[in-house]
Order: C-alpha cells, then structure tokens, then sequence
C-alpha cells in the first residue's frame, strides 16, 4: 500500500486470510499480561483481603437482598435517602455479582475482583485489536496502550484496592463494551454482542448508545442467517437492558424512571454538584462549558509550595478530569481517519454512538470528581475509539508515530500521576 493512500478496512474475511501464528498470539497476550502485573501498582495477590459494605455500597446492597430486604442498613456516602429509607442508587450489575458471591463465598474476595474485572480487560483488549489489525504485535502494543495508556489504568488500581462502586462498575462497563466491540468486528452474533451491552448498560447507563450498532448489526444479516430470529434476540437483550434498571427503580424510588440521583444529596453536607443538581438538574446544559474543558484539556495545576526558604513551582493534575487528547493522544488519529470512519458503514455507526454518549456526559452534572489527573467516564466511549483508529495505526507514517504515543500515555499514567 501506498504512504498515502488511505488504508483498507480489514473485513472478517480479510482477517482470517491475514490471521497471525497461533504461537505469534499467545506470545502477544503473555506480554500483555506480563506488563500489566510488571507496572501495575495495586497488590494482584491478597488472599486474606474480602471487601464489604465499608468498601462498597453494592455489597451491603447484596447483603441486603440475601436478607429479603432492599434497603441498606445504614447511610453511606453516595447513598440514596428516601423517608428516611436508605437504598444504593448505583446501577445493578455489580450488585448481580455481588450477590452471587456472597452467597456461594460468604463475601466479595479481593481475588475476584482481580479475576472478574481487573484481568478481563487486557485479555479482551487483546482479542479486540487482534481482530482489528490482524497482528499479534500490533494487538499487544494497543492492548497495552488501552490498558496501562488510558484512564483504563488507574480505574483498575483503585477498583483493586478498595473495590470502590465507581471504579467496579466502570470497569463492568468497559468490560462490556470490549464484548460488544469484538463480536461486531467479528462473527456478529447479535447474542453475544447483546451480552456484552446487558453488561456494559446495566452498569454505566449512558453506554445504552451502543444499543445502536447493535440494532443496526441485527438487522443486518449474512447468507444463511434469518433476520426474525436476530430481532428476537435484540427484543430480548432491550428488554434486559431497559426492563430491569426500570423495576429497580419502581421497587426503590416508586417510578420507572426515578434513578434516585438526587436522593443522594438529602441530608448531607452540601457541595457544588449538589447546589448544581438541586439548580439545574442531573443534565443540564448549564454543565456543558465544563465538562468540554475537563474532558478535552483538564490541564494540570500550578501549585507553589515553600521549600527551604524558597518558593518552588510544582504541575498538580487536578481532581476534576483530565483531558484524553493530550493523554492518550494516539485517539488524535481519529481526525486523520475520520474520513475513512465516515465512510465505512459499520465503523460510522459506532462512532455515532460513541458520539451520543460523550455528547451524553457532556450535560451530566458531575465530572466524574475525584479523579486525580484522569478521565474515568471516557471509558464510556474511549475504547470504541481506539477501535477505530486501530486498523490504521500500522499504515504509512502512523507505524512509526503510533509507538511513541503509546508510551507516552503509559508514561503519564503509570508514572507521571
């Protein structure tokens, strides 16, 4: 191929003629996975360490439901008061998982948070960019630069750590996501892709935008296929995705669609989002010249400190969100490729849908607060990105430039933060 010409999305019929050694993947996934437990900070291993409600709501929540009872026992941070009742207004997936362990292992173990959440995502990383680009080694430099290069990292450090319920349920939700993608990039199979959405949608809401692709992937069918029962299937999987959180919130808050965010902010002490959300509501456009600004600059800040006697200058990532473009910069290929994206019929939809959940979070009432220099909700939307600029980071001048944004990002999120 050409330096300039623009690069050949791989079909799946590309892939199986250009699919690696077997040898060559495992290899890949082994260094993977040996540079996630090489750089990642957080314990892999404490076999006497189990998580409770003290570490997250959902697990009193679990608790709770084993108990026949849908409050939680107490008041915690981030939980909802309504008539003096106390429920977890989070959404309910982890509290899914939860319950399932604590029933079978009396607890949440810290191994499971490793095993289900923490370890899935490099493994499905790698699959994804592999079906992507065709290439054991391209496949593991992308899976690293998602994994360690991304806010991806530092969410999976603090949800290995403390099993903290924003943590957890992002990861399930960038778990899910990752599902999705590799399926609708390979065989299709509306089930499987649809099992990835109940897992993404039922723990980061705003991630109910991919029901798009998925819609559209349905009803697109192959020689053989039967569209009726591919429709079924989607029938099915949205009535999951919508049906569930909606008699959740009906049993907790008395309307289908009452989440219960506000009850959050009820007799507690008050802050900026919760004179926000009682001002403008949980969306809002009001939020809109902020949340742009975290999310596509959130520079760090000049702190000045005394030392010694004399001042001293010192860069602080603030707490607020810090902008993606500039931390994993290899998502600036996007604009070199949106033409291409434009263009291709499957890859548009998803960046449409992508699209709709950054627009989403745009308006949202908080930024994701406190993220000490990262952006935990662009993982509502980044690994789609990085799904789309994949097949061209090998092509031309990206090969050479792609590398060195990759370390860059795992520079700044391993060791600069």
């Amino acid at each position: 191929m050409d330096e300039g010409a623009e690069p050949r999305v791989l079909e799946p019929t590309d892939q199986k003629r250009s699919k690696p050694a077997r040898g060559g993947v495992w290899i890949g996934l082994a260094v993977v996975l040996a540079t996630v437990f090489l750089l990642c900070e957080a314990k892999l291993w404490r076999p006497n360490a189990e998580f409770g409600f003290e570490h997250n709501t959902q697990i009193g929540e679990a608790e709770a439901w084993l108990d026949g009872r849908t409050t939680l026992p107490r008041r915690a941070h981030d939980t909802a008061l309504v008539d003096g009742r106390v429920y977890s207004h989070f959404p309910p997936m982890f509290s899914f998982v939860a319950v399932t362990a604590v029933a079978l292992l009396g607890g949440v173990p810290h191994w499971l948070i490793v095993a289900l959440l923490a370890l899935p995502v490099p493994v499905l990383a790698y699959v994804l960019f592999l079906r992507r680009t065709g290439s054991a080694k391209w496949a593991t430099l992308l899976a690293i630069g998602l994994t360690l290069g991304s806010s991806a990292y530092p969410v999976i450090d603090k949800a290995i750590r403390g099993a903290n319920p924003y943590y957890v349920n992002q990861l399930l939700g960038t778990i899910g996501v990752l599902i999705l993608l590799i399926e609708y990039f390979g065989r299709r199979r509306v089930w499987v892709a649809g099992i990835g959405l109940i897992i993404s949608s039922l723990s980061r809401q705003l991630t109910i935008c991919y029901a798009l692709p998925l819609a559209i992937m349905a009803w697109q069918i192959e020689p053989g296929q039967r569209r009726t029962g591919r429709i079924a299937v989607l029938a099915l999987v949205g009535l999951i995705t919508a049906g569930v959180p909606m008699a959740m919130n009906t049993i907790k808050f008395g309307h289908p669609l009452d989440s219960g965010y506000m009850y959050l902010y009820n007799d507690r002490p008050e802050d900026s989002f919760s004179r926000d959300a009682r001002q403008y509501g949980i969306f809002s456009t009001h939020y809109v010249p902020r949340n742009l600004y975290y999310t596509n600059l959130g520079l760090p800040r000049v702190h000045e400190i005394e030392m010694a006697g004399e001042m001293e200058t010192h860069l602080r990532p603030n707490q607020m969100g810090t902008g993606i473009w500039w931390t994993t910069p290899l998502l600036l290929l996007l604009f070199v490729d949106l033409r291409r994206i434009v263009g291709d019929q499957r890859e548009r939809y998803l960046l449409i849908a992508a699209g709709l959940a950054f627009a989403a979070l745009m308006f949202y009432h908080s930024t994701g607060f406190q993220q000490r220099g990262f952006n935990r909700y662009s993982l509502d939307y980044l690994p789609v990105l990085l799904a789309l600029v994949a097949v061209s980071c090998r092509v031309g001048w990206r090969k050479w430039v792609s590398p060195v944004l990759v370390v860059w990002s795992v520079v700044y999120f391993r060791f600069l933060i």
